[in-house]
């Protein structure tokens, strides 16, 4: 059963290859993909510059970065539909693949490219507002980076299960998804600005912890302190994907039972 699961995600994620070959050339990647990103992060730091505060110049700054995870991950809202526009998604239907397992490979590409976007974001961009990196916190935020950025594209398989049926809103879902990550995973304003309902309710989002993740190993925070958000991040992102898994095989139910919502 393992076999057959890596298979269909290996398998998928040939065609996330494709797809991004397709996309992007290394040169149009590297000079216009990611040079919009930092531009980004640079952006919302200069905030910071402007209120005056150096610590708050820092807290925004790592937080810019960290946001890169999830603005990258959500284009799999989009790019679950390809197949759909593509008019392929038939056949996937009628076959016995499981759509939660195809669609997890599908989109691999964004989380490969947002690990990478998100490294360099933090590691070349806050040093020019007062973060100094030791050499040993650069391993362990490109682990975070990784790790943050697969647990952004779980919370977006989902998002990207319900723009399979609504295709038409699928860059609607993502905006606003990542509006409101933006606005309530402490990236810009801090999670006690919030009333407690909403922070409980960021605790369900991946980067919130990611996020703490990077401030712990910016603030001197301990292994077990880092861990354990760590720790947050990863049930996080098994509870996002378990509900894609099954809003996948629920989509595929019933186009498999004749009551067709992919057209």
């Amino acid at each position: 059963m393992i076999t057959h699961a890596t298979t269909t995600v290996r398998r998928a994620a040939v065609l996330a290859r494709a797809d991004m070959s397709f996309v992007y050339t290394w040169r149009t990647w590297l000079f216009g993909w990611l040079v919009r990103l930092l531009t980004q992060v640079v952006f919302y730091s200069l905030i910071g510059v402007l209120v005056g505060d150096p610590e708050f110049t820092a807290y925004v700054v790592l937080g810019a970065a960290v946001l890169i995870c999830v603005s990258e991950t959500m284009l799999a809202t989009a790019s679950t539909c390809w197949d759909k526009h593509q008019g392929t998604l038939g056949l996937l239907a009628a076959s016995p693949v499981e759509p939660g397992l195809f669609f997890f490979g599908r989109s691999l590409q964004w989380p490969a490219s947002a690990t990478v976007t998100t490294s360099i974001a933090l590691l070349a961009v806050p040093p020019f507002f007062g973060v100094v990196w030791e050499p040993w916190q650069v391993p362990v935020l490109v682990g975070v980076a990784a790790l943050t950025a697969l647990s952004s594209y779980c919370m977006t398989l989902l998002l990207g299960s319900v723009a399979l049926v609504f295709s038409e809103a699928r860059n609607v879902i993502s905006t606003i998804a990542t509006l409101y990550v933006t606005a309530f995973c402490g990236a810009m304003v801090p999670l006690e600005y919030w009333p407690e309902p909403v922070r409980w309710i960021a605790q369900a989002v991946p980067a919130t912890h990611g996020l703490e993740a990077v401030r712990l190993v910016e603030g001197g925070g301990t292994a077990v302190q880092v861990l354990a958000a760590l720790g947050a991040m990863v049930l996080a992102a098994l509870a996002w994907f378990t509900a894609a898994f099954f809003s996948f095989r629920l989509v595929f139910a019933r186009a498999r039972a004749g009551r067709s919502v992919l057209d």
